[in-house]
C-alpha cells in the first residue's frame, strides 16, 4: 500500500497542494477555516503524516531507516546498533535511533514520531509481545518493519532474532551437567518475547532431565529497576533457601546477581553457579571464577536484519520470513584479547 502523499490529501479536499502546506505548516498563508476542515479531515481519512525531509516530497525516499529500541542503557544495544548502521551504510541509508525505555505508551508515541520522520524502513524492538495494531498500521501504510532481537506474534513482518530457546536450554543443561538440582531463572520481563523464549528454554531443560518446572523458580524482575534483583534474590532465598544454580537472562543480572550472592559471603560457584548473561562483556575475565555464558552473534542478526529491509525496500513482497541465529556457548573467555 503505496504511503499517502499531500497530492492524496489535497485531491480528496478538493484544494491545491500548496493549501495541503499551508494547513500542515500553519503557514505562512491563512487558510479559510471550512477549507482547514476539509484538509485536517483528508489527512485523518488517509492517514497521511507530513514529511519532515523536504528531499522526500520528490523521490519519495530519505534514504533513512529507524532502529527503535527497548532501551539504550543495556550493554548489548552498543554492539547491536554498531552493526545495524555499518551494514545500512553498505547501501546507503542512514540510521535514526530512538528507545522505548520498556514503555508501551512512549513506544506508541516514538512510533509515531518516526514514522512521521519519513523513514524508508524500521528495524523494531517491542517492549511486548502483543499490541501490534500500531506496527500493523505502519505497514498497511507501505513502511517496511523487521522484528530484530524481539517480535510480536501475529504481525506480517521479518524476523531476526537470536535462538533463545537453545541458548537458556544448553546453558541451563551446563549448570545440571554441574550438578545443580536446584536452579532458579531471572527474568527481565513476562511479555517480552526474548526474555519468554529464555524461560522457555530454561524449563524445556529441566523437563528432559525429569526435574519440576515451578512458577516459583522464575523470578521476574525489570532490569531498569537498580533494587529489584537484590529485593527478589534476597526474599527467595529467605524463603526457599540457597538454590544452587542461577540462570541470569541478561548480563545485568550477572553482575548484579555476583553482588548480592557476594554481599551475604556466599561462595561462587563453590555454594552457588551463575550463569547466562547473554553477552560477553570485559569484565568476566576480571572474576576469578570467569561466568560460563551464552553469546548473541550481533553482527549477524544486524546483517541479516538489513539484508531483510532492504528486500522489502526493493519490492520484495513475499511471506514473512524468520531468521534464528545461534548463540555461542562460551565457559571461559579468552584472556589476554582485545
Amino acid at each position: 500500500m503505496k504511503r499517502p502523499t499531500r497530492a492524496d490529501v489535497a485531491k480528496l479536499a478538493g484544494v491545491s497542494v500548496a493549501t495541503v502546506s499551508y494547513v500542515v505548516n500553519d503557514g505562512p498563508r491563512p487558510v479559510a477555516e471550512e477549507t482547514r476542515k476539509r484538509v485536517l479531515a483528508a489527512i485523518n481519512e488517509l492517514g497521511y503524516r507530513p514529511h519532515a525531509i523536504a528531499r522526500s516530497l520528490k523521490t519519495g525516499s530519505t534514504q533513512t531507516v529507524a532502529l527503535l529500541a527497548q532501551n539504550l542503557v543495556q550493554s548489548f544495544i552498543g554492539y547491536l546498533v554498531n552493526a545495524v548502521e555499518e551494514n545500512l551504510a553498505r547501501h546507503n541509508y542512514g540510521l535514526i535511533l530512538a528507545s522505548s525505555q520498556e514503555d508501551p505508551e512512549r513506544e506508541k508515541r516514538m512510533l509515531n514520531v518516526l514514522a512521521s520522520q519519513s523513514i524508508d524502513g524500521l528495524l523494531y524492538i517491542p517492549v511486548s509481545n502483543h499490541d501490534g495494531d500500531y506496527v500493523s498500521a505502519l505497514i498497511e501504510e507501505g513502511i517496511p518493519v523487521v522484528f530484530l532481537d524481539r517480535y510480536i506474534p501475529g504481525v506480517p513482518a521479518d524476523v531476526v532474532m537470536t535462538d533463545n530457546i537453545a541458548a537458556a536450554k544448553t546453558i541451563t543443561n551446563h549448570l545440571l551437567e554441574q550438578g545443580c538440582q536446584h536452579i532458579i531463572c531471572l527474568s527481565f520481563s513476562d511479555e517480552a518475547s526474548s526474555a519468554l523464549d529464555r524461560v522457555e528454554g530454561y524449563q524445556q531443560a529441566l523437563r528432559e532431565r525429569g526435574l519440576p518446572v515451578t512458577e516459583s523458580r522464575t523470578l521476574v524482575t525489570p532490569y531498569m529497576t537498580d533494587w529489584a534483583i537484590d529485593q527478589v534474590l534476597t526474599e527467595y532465598m529467605n524463603d526457599q533457601g540457597l538454590p544452587d544454580g542461577i540462570l541470569c537472562t541478561t548480563d545485568d543480572f550477572v553482575v548484579r546477581t555476583i553482588k548480592v550472592l557476594k554481599k551475604r559471603g556466599i561462595r561462587i560457584p563453590e555454594q552457588v553457579k551463575v550463569a547466562g548473561g547473554f553477552v560477553q562483556c570485559p569484565w568476566n575475565e576480571l572474576l576469578e571464577s570467569p561466568v560460563p555464558i551464552v553469546h548473541q552473534n550481533f553482527e549477524a542478526m544486524a546483517r541479516q536484519a538489513v539484508e531483510f529491509l532492504v528486500d522489502r525496500l526493493e519490492g520484495d513482497d513475499s511471506p514473512p520470513r524468520t531468521a534464528l541465529i545461534e548463540a555461542e556457548f562460551i565457559l571461559e573467555p579468552t584472556k589476554g584479547g582485545d
